[in-house]
């Protein structure tokens, strides 16, 4: 575990009620979890303030937009230079570098650090920091967006791919960091800042003492939650003050007119709204325990020698997960090498291979065939491919003899493999994709079962038509049900869209669910974004309506999720999930739904999903199968999930 914790202080926090319960509950959790805590203050990196209303349309909008994103980015980023450069050619910026110098130091020795602030955390970073190990305090104090380029949101998504995590007060709070960081998957923890079962020494027998004005709006949500704890009336709403007490409390009226316009006040409660989670001692302490367990390196006990590995591609998003987790335990060592086109190497890759034992080639694409023909003797490679190549040219191009295994994310591929490629079964190893069960596991919002899921309708063999069928046939005989849609639109795919077929398809979806009836104001659409976990909140049941799939990860999340999967009969599907949720036909899937409007029988099916993906899918299996290959154990990693073609 990890022993020494930093507490990386914001110094624009002052030390008032509130922050000092905040800073006692983080040492007292620490020391309880047998770790110390020491301190270093920082001064915050500012986040640019909003930009308010809309973005205007200047001069630059009139021009492409192949040619206008390059030409901001590099306007952006010749501003940053220009400041940095003035900076560090006056006494102030020589000074701030020593000072920096000798952070780096203090920073470098903790196993674990915690930055109060996001401001903190970038400070942080920019000394040297090591970004596996720093995690921040997030204490939103409105409801953040995602792609904003300024605020708090954008330096959240900033600093997101940088760092180990966040800690939040709240699942209202997570669910904006989270949103925040579209881009990135972010592990964001919740740490109730306060309790009332862990008294703060400082400021406990002062109940009554005056809320302090002027706080950063970073630490400002502290002031409130402590009035809050005290008994203080909450007063107006808040985000802040929500979190604490619920959406559904009661609030002093806002000074809104009421409909006829004659009374002023409206309270801003929400009586839908799920109840506040108690704040307690036992949570921070559960919170630590996590923490330190993601943080810290798995002691796996194995007595085999550490092993450099690449992982190499275009187009990473299916192995980072899995590569982080690998590159936490003691016997590997990971290294990421994206490609920054399909069939252009990064400057890096030709010396990163030399310097790796393995090389894990995600996608069995152009990067594999490059690696398959300039692998050193002896150097172990593994490939693994999705089932979108085996409808390219591409595997056929790959030196197999060179490849010492290739892994399939599902047992229906095998066959295909084998029989289209012919390469031999004897490297052919079947690992599901890495599924973090944990994180989507989270509570329903109210209502969530009448909302039917479906990811990604960009390509016409996803079958959307299939879907808004359903969706018809359920809002038949109950219309509280609704579709929810998480995708890229396809006008936005460059792959798609070209085709007359596709564009004929999208147009006649989105008439039909103008001009139906039964579809019309029932189905949302939703940006992409890798805050899933959160999505799915609001998703009871998960669609899987694909003319072809290798394993549907939507679904499968779905599932991790508690949603119940609704799946068409695809080929494979069979041999991956069980007959339960595979439906013969749209009526069979209509009806299959509308049992679950009973909130008992949802929540039983949607605990049996998820209990089979845990089992099928199990994400410490799959990471100890991919360890074995690293480490050149075929055979082990077989055994890992005893697949029987």
């Amino acid at each position: 575990m990890a022993d020494s914790f930093l507490l990386v202080q914001d110094a624009s926090w002052p030390v008032v009620p509130g922050v000092c319960c905040w800073r006692h509950s983080l040492r007292s959790a620490l020391t309880e979890a047998g770790a110390t805590l020491s301190t270093a203050v920082v001064e915050p990196v500012p986040a640019d303030p909003p930009v308010l209303g809309p973005p205007g349309a200047g001069r630059a909008a009139r021009l492409p937009r192949v040619v206008r994103r390059p030409a901001g980015l590099a306007y952006r980023g010749a501003k940053h230079v220009t400041r940095v450069v003035r900076t560090a050619y006056t006494g102030e910026g020589r000074r701030a570098k020593t000072a920096v110098r000798q952070l780096a130091t203090v920073l470098s020795r903790a196993d674990l650090l915690v930055a109060e602030s996001v401001g903190a955390a970038e400070a942080a970073l920019a000394a040297g920091a090591p970004g596996q190990r720093l995690w921040t305090l997030a204490l939103p104090a409105e409801r953040l967006l995602a792609g904003r380029e300024t605020g708090p949101d954008a330096q959240i998504a900033r600093i997101a791919p940088r760092i180990a995590g966040f800690l939040t007060d709240s699942e209202l709070a997570r669910e904006s960091v989270e949103r925040a960081a579209h881009a990135t998957r972010v592990r964001v923890e919740i740490f109730p800042p306060l309790t009332a079962d862990r008294p703060c020494p400082d400021c406990a027998t002062d109940a009554l003492v005056e809320s302090p004005t002027g706080m950063p709006e970073s630490a400002a949500p502290l002031a409130i939650w402590r009035d809050l704890l005290h008994g203080r009336p909450a007063g107006s709403y808040s985000f802040a003050a929500a979190r604490w007490a619920g959406q559904g409390a009661t609030w002093e009226p806002a000074p809104l007119l009421d409909w006829t316009q004659a009374d002023q006040g409206r309270s801003l409660s929400i009586d839908a709204a799920e109840p506040a989670e108690p704040w307690t001692a036992d949570r921070q302490q559960a919170t630590v325990a996590r923490m330190i367990a993601a943080t810290s390196p798995v002691r796996t006990g194995s007595t085999r020698p550490r092993r450099r590995v690449l992982v190499s591609g275009y187009d990473l998003k299916f192995a980072r997960e899995l590569a982080a987790r690998l590159d936490a335990r003691d016997d590997l060592d990971l290294t990421l090498d994206t490609w920054p086109y399909l069939g252009h190497r990064s400057p890096d890759t030709s010396r990163l291979l030399a310097q790796a034992d393995t090389v894990f080639a995600e996608w069995a694409r152009p990067s594999a065939v490059w690696l398959s023909r300039h692998k050193r003797p002896g150097q172990t490679l593994i490939v693994r491919l999705h089932r979108y190549e085996l409808d390219c040219p591409y595997p056929r191009d790959i030196d197999i003899d060179a490849v010492d295994a290739v892994v399939h994310v599902s047992p229906p591929i095998r066959t295909r493999i084998r029989k289209e490629l012919g390469w031999p079964d004897d490297k052919l190893v079947y690992i599901p994709n890495y599924l973090d069960v944990d994180w989507f596991d989270r509570p329903k919002l109210p209502g969530a079962r009448f909302g039917l899921g479906f990811v990604g309708l960009e390509f016409m063999n996803k079958r959307f038509d299939l879907a808004l069928d359903i969706l018809a046939a359920v809002r038949r005989e109950d219309p509280r049900f609704t579709l929810q849609v998480r995708s890229t639109m396809p006008w936005d795919n460059v792959y798609a869209w070209p085709r007359d077929e596709e564009r004929a398809f999208v147009g006649w979806c989105l008439e039909r669910i103008t001009r139906d009836p039964l579809l019309r104001g029932a189905v949302h659409f939703d940006p992409p974004g890798r805050d899933m976990a959160g999505w799915y909140r609001k998703v009871g049941h998960v669609l899987s309506t694909s003319d072809i799939e290798s394993f549907h990860l939507a679904a499968a999340e779905g599932m991790a999720s508690r949603a119940v999967p609704v799946i068409r009969p695809w080929p494979g599907a069979s041999e991956i999930y069980s007959a339960e949720w595979i439906q013969p036909s749209v009526a069979g899937a209509a009806d299959f739904v509308l049992a679950s409007a009973d909130p008992s029988t949802w929540a039983d099916r949607g605990a049996r999903a998820q209990a089979e993906i845990r089992q099928t899918a199990d994400p410490v299996a799959t990471v100890a199968a991919w360890a074995d290959l690293l480490h050149g154990d075929v055979a082990g990693a077989k055994a890992r999930f005893d697949f029987a073609p």
